[in-house]
């Protein structure tokens, strides 16, 4: 039985770029109740307001009634003062309190009326972090388009302001904005000009959150050993600079990573140090993240009460802070836990309170996950009349889902226009930037030239023209070397993507088969037999119908299996091609041998998937033509090699011929093993059976 479980995955690359754009970071409880006793004694004068506003920020995500009321009087007294700054400010910092409540609307009100007040006075720094702000809320409500338009905005005032600051936070945002919409190269690209730009300007915090969001997107590629690297790296700065906050998030995503990778000892030590640390920062938005994280931990491992606990937490902790998404992540996971204890009337009860909320909040996609495990609840309690309803309900989502998709390719196209013109935009300001240096250095040359005879200034001349020539012939070198390194990182890059893309769609194809058909096909078959009983005339017809329909299934899953099996996303490569060859020899028409020696640790998927495959295709050039009574799969696992060796004792072919004739099989299969960067010797003769030996790299 399949589940669709809903995981808790906080927006950490967003509450980085709230650090080190927005600044309104959770303080810690002393520092801001020392802010509110000077207020007590402050005069009713512009410092004041500053003062209500930074206290306003500071319980943004901490009282949300609290951080309004501060903010409400900040604006009246801005008023009372004419101070136009002061009541930019406190509309900002409003709303973004209405936006961490989920109040979207209202964000937009206040972000509008601080836009038109700074816009009026043209002062650009602030300007900048309202359309920022502005760009960051259209990427939550997943309009990209929008969000392009208002972060361009913001880097225009960053430039205006000359902020260099400001622009590697739009870098930030730029990325975020391609990581949300499944451009990684994208994201990565802005990734590394943020990283450049902080390195060149000597800004440690905004280099740690930079190495932050790119560890988030090599550990959304599922590129872990990339991942924990830049987390790695961020934890030294942070530690460096005291910079609590960004240390208490790389270790949340090493804990991620650690989960992932069943490492789950090393998980829990790396969320209980997040959780000191967002403690430490009185920060329940985290808190509640890794109470879900250590909870789904422990339900991985089987520990469902203790899994039960850590949800209840999250919950309680989300109830407090109004975070709706956490309230229903927790109970969404909470009923799952219901499912498994068998207790399916308090499962339906939390579901059913899951979806009042999700209602309220417009998310299709948890709606779809919800809808879905009511539908396998009431199967499981043998409701088929209430699991049909919801599994109708849940196909109606699915397919709006899909047809919502088909119509974002045009949006998908216009985005990709926009992105072009905003990195050509980027260029464009670049390149004004370094004319204006090229002309401050021409300037300060003509004073130098003054001051020197005229033969300092033909010898001046004389070096400057060498070292010109040097340095122009050196660029050149430079620039021919990355050319070619370039178009070979391309070549690679598209071959990867290619073999990648294929597997991909394999697994979506076998995935669709499985969930859509198959579920289809085995409701169908419930609604014969609930009618069976009930129509004794047609009962003959019924069980030749259900039997075609048991037929169907069977062939869909044996579909499905062949394009993607079960036992190799589940348990490994070793797994899957011992059941391959088991599944031949049950057909008692070739006997199969497999050995396997060494340690059978999980590889990455990726390789897992072309390793099945080139086993695969070795099996499948034997049934065709070989004609063979035996097969022998040996597998020998060494420190950082694995050797493969395959044999069969039917026809063998000429080796020479079949690799000049250019053969499908031969071909497929070794061009898996260049794409493992291995190597593959095959020996076979006309009437000798056949021999192929593989080595592949485990690292």
């Amino acid at each position: 039985m399949i589940y669709l479980k809903t995981k808790f995955h906080s927006q950490l690359a967003i509450l980085v770029l709230f650090y080190m754009i927005v600044n309104y970071s959770f303080s810690q409880t002393n520092y801001t109740d020392s802010l509110i006793q000077i207020l007590l004694i402050q005069h009713d004068d512009t410092n004041k307001v500053d003062n209500l506003i930074t206290i306003s920020r500071q319980l943004s995500g901490v009282d949300k009634e609290k951080s309004i009321a501060y903010g409400d009087t900040a604006v009246i007294l801005s008023k009372q003062l004419d101070y136009a700054i002061g009541l930019s400010g406190a509309f900002f910092a409003k709303a973004i309190v209405f936006w961490k409540s989920g109040n979207i609307d209202s964000a937009t009100v206040f972000l509008e009326q601080a836009i038109k007040i700074n816009d009026s006075i043209n002062n650009y720094s602030h300007l900048a972090q309202n359309y920022e702000v502005y760009g960051l809320l259209f990427i939550h409500l997943n309009q990209p388009e929008n969000a392009i338009k208002k972060l361009n905005s913001s880097l225009f005032c960053f430039n205006q302001a000359d902020d260099s600051t400001g622009i590697v936070g739009i870098y930030n945002s730029f990325g975020l904005l391609y990581k949300s919409i499944g451009e990684y190269d994208s994201a990565v690209y802005y990734y590394v000009k943020l990283l450049s730009l902080s390195k060149r300007i000597g800004n440690e915090n905004l280099l740690s959150a930079g190495l932050i969001n790119l560890g988030n997107i090599y550990l959304h590629l599922e590129e872990y050993d990339k991942a924990k690297e830049y987390f790695s790296e961020n934890i030294k700065y942070s530690k460096r600079i005291n910079k609590v906050d960004h240390l208490a998030i790389a270790y949340k995503c090493l804990g991620t990573i650690s989960s992932k990778q069943n490492n789950y000892d090393d998980a829990l030590e790396y969320y209980n140090l997040s959780s000191e640390l967002h403690s430490q920062l009185n920060d329940p938005d985290g808190l509640v993240s890794l109470y879900l994280a250590i909870g789904n931990t422990y339900e991985e491992q089987g520990k469902y009460s203790k899994a039960f606990e850590y949800y209840s937490k999250g919950i309680k902790l989300a109830e407090d802070i109004g975070d709706v998404d956490g309230v229903i992540v927790g109970l969404l996971n909470k009923g799952l836990i219901y499912q498994k204890w068998n207790n399916y009337n308090r499962a339906l009860d939390i579901y059913d309170s899951c979806v009042a909320m999700i209602l309220k909040t417009s998310d299709i996609e948890k709606l779809k996950s919800v809808y879905y495990n009511i539908y396998i609840t009431y199967e499981l309690k043998s409701d088929f009349k209430n699991a049909f309803i919801y599994q109708t309900k849940y196909n109606e989502i699915k397919d709006s889902v899909f047809n919502l998709d088909k119509a974002n390719i045009i949006a998908d196209l216009t985005l990709q226009y926009e992105k072009e013109k905003d990195q050509a935009r980027i260029l464009t300001l670049e390149n004004e930037n370094l004319e204006k240096d090229l002309d401050l250095r021409q300037r300060t040359n003509q004073r130098n030239v003054y001051l020197f005879t005229g033969s300092g200034i033909i010898a001046i001349l004389f070096f400057f023209f060498i070292f010109q020539r040097q340095k122009a012939r050196k660029d050149k070198i430079i620039a021919d070397q990355k050319i070619k390194q370039l178009e070979e990182e391309k070549k690679l890059l598209a071959a990867k993507f290619l073999v990648e893309g294929q597997e991909e769609e394999r697994k979506r194809i076998a995935k669709e088969l499985h969930d859509g058909l198959g579920v289809l096909l085995s409701t169908t078959k419930m609604q014969f037999t609930a009618i069976k009983d009930k129509s004794p005339d047609n009962k003959s017809i019924i069980e030749k119908a259900t039997k075609l329909l048991e037929q169907a299934t069977g062939d869909v899953r044996k579909i499905s299996h062949n394009m993607m099996p079960g036992l190799l996303t589940k348990f490994g490569f070793y797994e899957a091609a011992e059941d391959l060859f088991d599944k031949i020899n049950e057909t008692e028409e070739i006997k199969t041998r497999v050995k396997i020696i060494g340690d059978t640790k999980r590889l990455p998927e990726n390789k897992e998937i072309m390793l099945y495959r080139i086993i695969q295709e070795m099996v499948n050039n034997t049934l065709k033509h070989a004609a063979a009574k035996n097969i022998s799969l040996d597998i020998n696992i060494r420190s950082e090699i694995l050797n493969i060796q395959y044999s069969d004792d039917g026809k063998g072919f000429n080796v020479e011929e079949k690799i000049e004739s250019r053969s499908i099989g031969l071909v497929s299969i070794q061009s898996r093993v260049n794409f493992l960067n291995g190597e593959m010797n095959i020996d076979s003769t006309p009437g000798k059976g056949t021999v192929y030996n593989i080595q592949i790299s485990t690292s």
